[in-house]
């Protein structure tokens, strides 16, 4: 049961991988179709284009959950943990708000591929799934930040540790 668990808790950090190896594949599709002349595949440059952003979004997660963002984390640093903490907060705070702005305005724009039946150029796949892992990372994205947000009030997680890279 908790290999179950420990893998819904971290399904995009198994997802990444996978985009990963899809995306060297795609990229080796292309690089020997235009070796060969005339025999150039297309739509290789679509599915790169729209896994490279799936990876993307789910890295923002993972990114979240690691301690990997880049952060103006200097100067904080030098405070005493309980400044350290309050600072940890408000920052997890706007996160927060910027990831649910992101989300809701990506909701708006799926609404809106699915009215209009839009489809991706060459593939002709709806657009709707095309960008899909926005709002699936936001989604991820934001139920990390909650946990992390959670752990730090409840004095579990340190906000800014110096050991972060």
């Amino acid at each position: 049961m908790n290999k179950i668990i420990n893998f819904i808790k971290n399904i995009d950090v198994y997802i990444g991988p996978i985009i990963l190896l899809a995306i060297l594949i795609d990229v080796f599709l292309q690089v020997v179709s235009r070796v060969l002349p005339g025999n150039s595949i297309s739509w290789t440059v679509e599915v790169g284009e729209m896994l490279l952003g799936a990876l993307i979004w789910f890295g923002l997660s993972v990114g979240v959950a690691t301690n990997g963002h880049v952060a103006f984390d200097l100067l904080v640093k030098k405070f005493p943990p309980k400044t350290r903490k309050i600072f940890g907060i408000i920052a997890n705070g706007f996160f927060i708000a910027h990831v649910v702005l992101l989300g809701s305005f990506t909701w708006t724009l799926l609404e809106y591929y699915t009215k209009l039946g839009s489809k991706s150029t060459i593939l002709g796949i709806s657009m709707f799934w095309v960008r899909m892992p926005i709002l699936l990372g936001c989604i991820f994205t934001l139920i990390r930040l909650l946990v992390k947000e959670y752990r730090i009030i409840r004095g579990q997680e340190v906000a800014f540790p110096d050991d972060q890279i």
